[in-house]
Order: C-alpha cells, then structure tokens, then sequence
C-alpha cells in the first residue's frame, strides 16, 4: 500500500472512530487492549498491554492513532497494562464463542449466522444464560460474549468441556439414549430421518435392509415414536439397529455446533471489539440481540462509510456486492462510493487516487 493510500485510510478510520457508537464493554479500566495500527501495512503488528479507564481516553487513543484492528481481553485483570501476562493479575474472563464461515463445511456467511443462532438458543436453553451479547466480526463469522456471572471464572479445562458438548465430542451412538438435552436432539433427528427414509420408500437403497425388515420397521416406528425419540432403538430389529450408526452421524454433523475451540478454552483472549472496524474489510463489528439477527445482512447493515464519490485505481478485475449493489469492476480508474472504496482499499485490491 502507498504513503498516499495509508494516508487516506487512515483519515477515514480516524473520522469513522470520532463519532462511532462503540460498545464498550463493562469494566474495560480492567480490560487489556490492543490494536493493530493503519500505519503498519502491510504488516500486522500489535500494539497491547494498554489500559483505559474510561470511554474518553480510549475515544482519544483510537482518534489520535486510527487502528486498523481494534481489541480488548476477554480477561479481567488487577493490573492490565502491565508488560507480563504472569503480572496482570488474572481475575476472571468473559466466555467467548466464535463462528467463523470459514471453518464450516459449507454455507459461508449464512450457515455461520444459522449456527450463532442456533448456538445462542442452546447458551439459553441448555446453560440458562441469560447475559450474552451477539457480535458480527465485520468480516467472516459472529463472535457471542456471555457474562453471566457464574461463567467468569470458570478455568480453560471447564471451558474445554462445553465445548466438547456443543460439538459432540466423543458421542458414540451407544450413548444417544440418556436425558441430556443434546442426546434428545440426536434420538429425534434419527426418528425423523428414519420416517423420511420410510415415507420415499428408500429403505433398501439408504440402509441396506429388505422389504419385509422395512415394514415391520415403520409400523415398530409408527407405534414407538416417543420411545424413539428419547433414544432407546430396542424395539427395532438388529438388522436395522446396525445401520443406524450411519444416521447418528448424519444427525451429528447437522447438530454439532462448529465453534473455534481455542477461543473458547482462551481465559486471556483478545476479542475484536464491538462496534469497531474490521481492518480487511472496512465493516464495522456489529453488536445483534437475539431478534436483530435473523433480518441482518453483514454486507448491507454493517457498512460503515458514504457513498460520496472517491477516486482508486483498481489492481485486477474484481467482483463484490456491498450495499445492495452489485460492483463488476476491470482494472484501472474508477469513481466508487466511498464505502466501496474503502473496503477495496482494505481488500488490498485498490490504490486511492489517480
């Protein structure tokens, strides 16, 4: 990136972080932050062992200093600005979950937003937490932030075990029958896969069993379906209770929830703030309730910038869709808005100016 590209950037982060409604997180004279500076493309160095003790010094900061990447410990500490982490004084951390669209086996930025919906019902059902916010990154996932109280001080061992319920770890089908609330959501995933299969007549074909074994299976089914669905397969017969290891797994794969497990685990983690601008994509992390989330379009609702005309020169032919509009764009000058300047900017595909 040129002196003249950096420059502009950085005026446009600076005048985004003068009036942006960023939500500061509870504590933060506790919190240790950290940021990623406009100055340092292309490299990505972090600045941190920072402490503020309120919103206008750290407004201040990020004015003076436009960051690229802004972060805050999920940890809070006796002394947060201290150069050691063994000095900080480790108190208690925020549990973090991260989705991230890139680390599910398909669906992108759709699944990931199914996922963090589904993850959060779970967080409310299964956990009974009721104090958790819903954050979109600004760039490829959504982070949730729970900080209900009986959560903080839980250690990286005790982190690591709810991590392993939300994603299944070590399930065996011969475990499905049990009164957990994620065994239930197995044993009636199987009893409607079953049902599915019976109704298209694909018994042979997806289980391998005959006619006569398929049958007398959907009327055992048919009668038993609340026995079933709470898991217990006794009353099937073996030929078909052999198969049904497959199903498991089906069902186990659309259930787990893909979490990042090490940022869950991580009692010191550095978390993307909320409110801030991601660096590569120039969206702003957006905080969600529960009820926002299901009508929130990252590309539309999280830009942050005008559509008052800037001049780049694109690097290579490029493709986007950013505020509901679609960008085909070759090689060479263009006058963009201002939001799709500053996010090819970001992209590093595109210089500013003439």
């Amino acid at each position: 990136m040129d002196t003249i590209t950096k420059s502009y950037l950085a005026q446009k982060f600076s005048e985004y972080y003068a009036k942006a409604e960023l939500d500061i997180p509870k504590e933060m004279g506790s919190r240790e932050w950290a940021f990623v500076s406009v100055e340092t493309i292309p490299e990505f160095v972090m600045k941190r062992h920072l402490s503020f003790q309120n919103e206008i010094e750290l407004r201040g900061y990020m004015a003076k200093n436009p960051p690229l990447h802004a972060y805050h410990s999920s940890a809070y500490y006796s002394k947060p600005d201290a150069a050691k982490m063994e000095e900080k004084g480790w108190r208690c951390a925020d549990l973090i979950f991260d989705i991230d669209a890139d680390h599910l086996p398909k669906g992108g930025l759709n699944k990931a937003k199914r996922q963090i919906v589904r993850l959060y019902d779970i967080l409310e059902s299964d956990f009974g937490i009721r104090n958790m916010k819903i954050v979109f990154s600004g760039s490829r996932g959504y982070h949730i932030h729970v900080y209900d109280r009986e959560f903080l001080s839980l250690d990286s061992p005790e982190r690591r075990e709810i991590v392993d319920y939300l994603m299944m770890n070590g399930l065996a089908f011969e475990e499905v029958m049990g009164n957990s609330s994620q065994k239930l959501r197995l044993s009636k995933c199987m009893v409607r896969a079953l049902e599915r299969i019976f109704r298209e007549g694909k018994a042979h074909e997806m289980l391998g069993i005959r006619k006569k074994t398929a049958e007398k299976s959907e009327k055992i089914i048919q009668g038993n379906r609340d026995i079933l669905a709470n898991g217990d397969f006794r009353k099937l017969p073996k030929s078909l209770r052999n198969r049904l290891h497959l199903l498991f797994e089906q069902c186990r794969e659309k259930l787990m929830i893909h979490i990042d497990p090490p940022v869950t685990a991580d009692v010191k983690r550095l978390i993307r703030l909320p409110g801030s601008l991601h660096g590569k994509t120039s969206l702003r992390a957006t905080p969600l309730s529960r009820e926002d989330i299901e009508g929130f379009k990252p590309f539309r609702d999280a830009v942050a910038f005008g559509d008052e005309n800037v001049r780049v020169r694109v690097k290579s032919r490029v493709r986007f869709s950013l505020n509901e509009t679609e960008f085909r764009l070759k090689p060479g000058r263009h006058e963009l808005p201002e939001y799709a300047a500053v996010f090819l900017i970001c992209r590093n595909v595109a210089f500013y100016g003439w």
